[in-house]
C-alpha cells in the first residue's frame, strides 16, 4: 500500500514507481506529465497558486486537487507545502550543511587526526554502500556505450565538473571523438548543438542536483540521444532522464559531497573500457604520448 510521499524525495520515487508500473496508485498521461513538470520546477511549484499552475499546465483546478489527492494529500496545500519545504532547504543548504558540522564537531574530538579518521570512516561507508548496491547490468551496459559508441560528451557542472573532466580527460587518452562539456569559454547550448542522435551523453551530478545538467539530459533525449549518469539516487532527477543510471552515494555531515565513491565508479570505468578496447587504446594512447612528447609538456 502506497503511503503519502514526506518530501521531495519520496515523491521522485513515487514518480518512478508510478512510470515502472510498479506503485499500486494509478495516472492518466496528463497527470504523470503534470507530476513531471513539478518535480522539474519545484520552485515554481512552491509559489505559484493553484490556478496558475493549472492554466500554465492547460488543464482545470479540480485536476491538480485530485492530483494531489491520488498522492494522499487533502489538496493541493498539503502537496505545495513538500515543494516550499524544499525551496526553503535549498536556499540554506551549505549554510546548513556547515553548521550541522560545526555542532557535531564541538561535540567530538577536535583533533586533526580525528578529523581525519571521521573522514575516512564516511568515504569508506559510502564505498561500501555502493559495493552492496552495485548493478552489474547497469555498469556493464555504461561501459559497453563507452566501448562502441562513436560519439561521446561528458557533464557535470558545478561541484561534479572535477568529476566530469576527470573522466573526459582519460577517457580521450584511449579513445578519439570524446569532449567535455561546460568548459569556460563555452555556452551548454553551444555545447549541445554539436550532439546527434546515436551519440552518448554522460551526465554527472548529486543532490543539490544541477537544473542546467538535468535539461541537457532531457533535451539529449529528445535528440534521440543516449543519456547515461552518475548520481546519487534512483529517483534523482538525472536517473529519472537517463536510459542507464550509477548510483554512488555521498552520504556526510559537511558542506561538501563526499567524493570517494564516484571517483572509484568513475575509475572502474576507465579500467574497464581499456581491457575491452585493447589494442587501440594502447595506439591512441601511443599517439598522444608522441604529441605531449613533442610539446614537452611534462617536466621531467
Amino acid at each position: 500500500m502506497a503511503r503519502q510521499p514526506k518530501n521531495l524525495e519520496e515523491l521522485r520515487q513515487e514518480y518512478v514507481n508510478i512510470r515502472r508500473g510498479v506503485s499500486t496508485r494509478r495516472f492518466g498521461s496528463r497527470s504523470i506529465n503534470v507530476l513531471k513538470w513539478m518535480l522539474d520546477e519545484p520552485g515554481e511549484v512552491a509559489v505559484k497558486s493553484i490556478s496558475e499552475i493549472a492554466r500554465e499546465q492547460g488543464i482545470n483546478t479540480s485536476s491538480v486537487t485530485r492530483l494531489a489527492q491520488r498522492l494522499d494529500f487533502d489538496g493541493f496545500p498539503a502537496l505545495q507545502n513538500i515543494f516550499r519545504k524544499e525551496l526553503k532547504h535549498r536556499r540554506n543548504f551549505y549554510s546548513e550543511q556547515v553548521t550541522k558540522f560545526l555542532e557535531e564537531s564541538h561535540c567530538r574530538d577536535r583533533s586533526q587526526d580525528s578529523l581525519l579518521r571521521r573522514m575516512i570512516q564516511d568515504e569508506w561507508s559510502n564505498v561500501m554502500l555502493m559495493l552492496e548496491s552495485f548493478e552489474k547490468e547497469k555498469f556493464a551496459a555504461v561501459v559497453d556505450l563507452l566501448v562502441k559508441t562513436p560519439c561521446i560528451r561528458i557533464l557535470g557542472l558545478r561541484s561534479s565538473f572535477p568529476l566530469a573532466y576527470y573522466l573526459g580527460f582519460y577517457l580521450q587518452l584511449i579513445r578519439s571523438n570524446v569532449a567535455i562539456l561546460g568548459q569556460p569559454g563555452h555556452t551548454l547550448a553551444e555545447d549541445m548543438a554539436g550532439i546527434d542522435a546515436g551519440d552518448l551523453l554522460l551526465a554527472i551530478s548529486v543532490n543539490p542536483y544541477t537544473r542546467d545538467t538535468v535539461q541537457a539530459c532531457r533535451i539529449a533525449r529528445r535528440q534521440q540521444v543516449q543519456v547515461a549518469a552518475i548520481t546519487d539516487s534512483r529517483s534523482s532527477p538525472l536517473a529519472i532522464e537517463a536510459d542507464h543510471a550509477l548510483i554512488v552515494f555521498i552520504k556526510g555531515d559537511y558542506f561538501f559531497s563526499p567524493m570517494a565513491a564516484a571517483v572509484i565508479i568513475i575509475e572502474t570505468l576507465l579500467s574497464e573500457v581499456v581491457k575491452r578496447l585493447g589494442k587501440k587504446a594502447l595506439r591512441r594512447l601511443n599517439q598522444t604520448e608522441h604529441l605531449i612528447d613533442a610539446f614537452k609538456i611534462e617536466a621531467k
